[in-house]
């Protein structure tokens, strides 16, 4: 009986732990993070490198979560080595550039070709918005690229 109070402290925290992971948020640096992942299509097709950032709406913020876009267009977010992102507005920058090579295969000196409109590049020009929330809606996170702004 003495020892009921502990096991009953170790079960309460066990349980907040559960319930922490059924919600799909995790904590980083007091953070609450929920999962972003999506994929990325440039004219329908996976982008097949690049990267994603996700800008705050909100001023003041200064966490600017960051993913790197995969081989098949799938990328995942990460903020603080975690992964996820702080729920709220952003505005999404990416990144995807052609490296120019020689006739040998070699990287060619110079600055890389961007494959996106560089409209994307700006978070001030991006026309890409996404809410993080806790549940959201399948696909809510993909984003739809065009290969020159209109």
């Amino acid at each position: 009986m003495s020892n009921w109070p502990f096991w009953f402290r170790i079960t309460a925290v066990g349980l907040m732990g559960c319930a922490a992971t059924v919600t799909g948020c995790r904590k980083s640096n007091g953070l609450v993070l929920y999962p972003v992942t999506g994929k990325v299509r440039l004219e329908g097709h996976p982008l097949t490198a690049g990267s994603v950032s996700l800008r705050p709406e909100e001023t003041g913020k200064w966490q600017h979560p960051t993913g790197v876009v995969n081989d098949d267009g799938t990328y995942v977010i990460y903020t603080e080595r975690q992964p996820g992102a702080p729920p709220g507005s952003y505005r999404v920058v990416v990144f995807a550039n052609e490296i120019l090579r020689n006739d040998s295969g070699q990287a060619s000196p110079g600055l890389p070709r961007s494959l996106i409109s560089t409209s994307y590049h700006d978070p001030l020009t991006t026309p890409l918005r996404i809410d993080v929330v806790n549940q959201p809606a399948p696909g809510a996170y993909d984003l739809e690229l065009k290969t020159h702004a209109k």
